[in-house]
């Protein structure tokens, strides 16, 4: 499993620099509920002891690259093409990009 400082470290050796923000977002089950809390139902959601940790910093030219220490894999896009080609563990990412670019 990764850690902060094994993000931070893999971050530091692949680009040269240091990451601007190192974020966590925890793993979590659902004990009940599942696909009902965005259509206004009721949850039961616990943490879990995984969690996904990211040492990211902002670019100035449209590229993503995204390098994935568990699949020892690593991918680059463009946000002004997000169309998806097929299935990998980048089309995650680039859907993640996709909505937060609305």
């Amino acid at each position: 499993m990764t850690s902060s400082q094994d993000a931070i470290d893999a971050f530091q050796q692949r680009f040269a620099v240091d990451p601007a923000f190192v974020v966590r977002a925890p793993g979590r089950v659902n004990l009940i509920g599942e696909h009902t809390d965005y259509n206004d139902g009721f949850v039961l959601p616990m943490a879990i002891g995984r969690a996904i940790w990211i040492a990211l910093r902002p670019r100035t030219d449209q590229q993503v690259n995204v390098v994935s220490l568990d699949l020892d894999r690593s991918a680059c896009f463009g946000l002004a093409d997000l169309r998806h080609e097929g299935a990998s563990w980048i089309e995650y990412v680039k859907g993640v990009a996709w909505a937060l670019l609305g």
